[in-house]
């Protein structure tokens, strides 16, 4: 690998993030908090000149990047940005174990939402604004790695995304990465404008309705809140859910439906599964809570739509304990949890798209019993897929599946109880956020062994980078092979 290539892309990614890292700055001053001025100031501005310093050093001695060094650094980067993100977290004190402000830190950052914090209300707001703020970071993080990164690693379902990604610019030419990523960073900043007004004509103060904005779009979860969305009113949860179920959405269409382009998506067959998989689980499970727990139609309604449209997009906001209601309520959200949003959102989790090809798998498998001689062809949104790419999602779920069986045996190896070992893994690694067992919607992940939250701290990284591109890194073939 190409050591100074390397560095030189930390440094990079050090720069941009001290300047971020300034922004809490002014929340401090506003809110007279002289401590965590100096704090972040000083933070952001080592960060700057380390990186700076780094940049200078590294610039004439980089080569040009292998195969080998863009998989390293896709996978190291979001451990360094973990690193330098800990850093406010674990300097102020508020979080004085490293391995907690890691875990914080990696969980902000990959969207993830789970929080080792027994009381976030405790936290200066500057610091609850930079909590809220790596949510969104890594919400524009993961757009640039499905149009510039995961494409190129094969990974199916990504691969479908670049393909709607090219025709944004509807130009002949092949689109630059640039201009698609300029394009989807304006829609995403406008979604995010469009719902900081929303919920400040709802009653929220500025600071509480950015911060939940930050977490809603980037699917995020991190409430300034203990109660969570739960503390606002109908008309906040009804705003934050619909957002939540936008931010779900694959962000090309998004940009389809800004051109009047409505063909692209009623034709879309993620997006199709998306919305019934919403509508179905809220029907259902409201019609649960209506029969056995809120005997008011618009109450079992609003909390069946705000955990469906929450847990199926990875944000991991909360109006109501789910794991309290009736069993049949929350083993369908339990479900959710091994879905995820739809490919080339923020969103985590296996991602819609692969359902969508498992499901039509499937019905050409019983056609061609009926059918044997019969040619049957598999198409997703009007275009056929290989076999290659069949196989591909297949053997993807089930390794998705194995990694899940995986850690929750090493959890349960540390002494975790089996319902909480499974809820931790499968919402760390699908970026969801709560769980079931002792770290549901209404807990937190404070009381598990350090070596547990190391554990979840990998695996929200694996599983925000489609788990191969990640989990490659520690196969003893990518360290001995050549790749180029």
């Amino acid at each position: 690998m190409h050591f100074w290539f390397i560095i030189n892309s930390f440094a990079r990614i050090a720069i941009a993030l001290s300047i971020f890292m300034a922004t809490p700055i002014l929340w401090a001053i506003h809110f007279h908090e002289d401590a965590m001025v100096w704090i972040f100031g000083e933070l952001s501005l080592f960060t700057l000149l380390s990186g700076l310093i780094i940049l200078l050093l590294s610039h004439k001695k980089r080569q040009p990047p292998s195969q080998k060094d863009r998989y390293f650094i896709v996978s190291m980067a979001w451990f360094f940005l973990g690193l330098l993100g800990a850093m406010p977290f674990y300097f102020s004190g508020y979080v004085p174990s490293m391995t907690d402000a890691m875990f914080e830190s990696v969980s902000g950052f990959s969207t993830t939402g789970a929080s080792i914090l027994t009381d976030v209300e405790v936290l200066p707001y500057s610091l609850l604004f930079w909590r809220s703020l790596t949510h969104w970071i890594g919400g524009m993080g993961i757009i640039l790695l499905v149009i510039a990164v995961f494409p190129m690693f094969r990974t199916t379902g990504y691969q479908m995304f670049n393909m709607e990604a090219s025709t944004l610019l509807n130009q002949k030419l092949k689109p630059h990465f640039a201009d698609i990523a300029r394009r989807l960073w304006a829609i995403y900043i406008g979604i995010t404008i469009v719902l900081v007004a929303l919920l400040m004509l709802g009653g929220l103060n500025f600071f509480d309705s950015l911060c939940h904005a930050f977490g809603t779009v980037a699917t995020g979860g991190f409430s300034t809140k203990n109660a969570s969305i739960g503390a606002f009113s109908p008309h906040i949860q009804y705003v934050i859910a619909l957002f939540m179920i936008i931010s779900g959405m694959n962000f090309t269409l998004h940009y389809f439906l800004l051109k009047g382009d409505f063909k692209k998506l009623t034709s879309n067959s993620e997006l199709k599964l998306y919305l019934s998989i919403i509508i179905v689980f809220t029907l259902v499970i409201a019609s649960i809570l209506y029969f056995e727990k809120y005997p008011e139609i618009e109450k079992a309604f609003r909390i069946a739509l705000f955990q469906v449209a929450s847990i199926l997009t990875a944000t991991g906001f909360a109006t109501d304990d789910y794991l309290m209601w009736p069993t049949q309520g929350w083993i369908f959200i339990f479900a959710l949890l091994f879905i995820g949003g739809c490919v080339g959102s923020t969103s985590g989790g296996p991602k819609v798209i692969r359902y969508v090809f498992t499901l039509k798998y499937s019905l050409k498998k019983f056609l061609a019993l009926l059918h044997p001689k019969a040619i049957i062809n598999i198409k997703i949104n009007g275009r056929n897929v290989t076999q290659t790419q069949v196989s591909s999602v297949l053997s993807f779920i089930m390794f998705y599946f194995l990694v899940f069986a995986f850690g929750t045996f090493c959890m349960s190896l540390l002494g975790v109880d089996l319902a909480t070992a499974m809820g931790s893994v499968i919402t760390a690694q699908g970026g969801v956020g709560p769980g079931i067992g002792t770290v549901g919607p209404a807990s937190n992940f404070a009381h598990l062994p350090d070596l547990g939250k190391i554990l979840l701290t990998i695996l929200m990284i694996a599983g925000r980078l489609e788990l191969y591109t990640f989990l490659i890194l520690f196969t003893p073939h990518f360290w001995k092979s050549n790749i180029n």
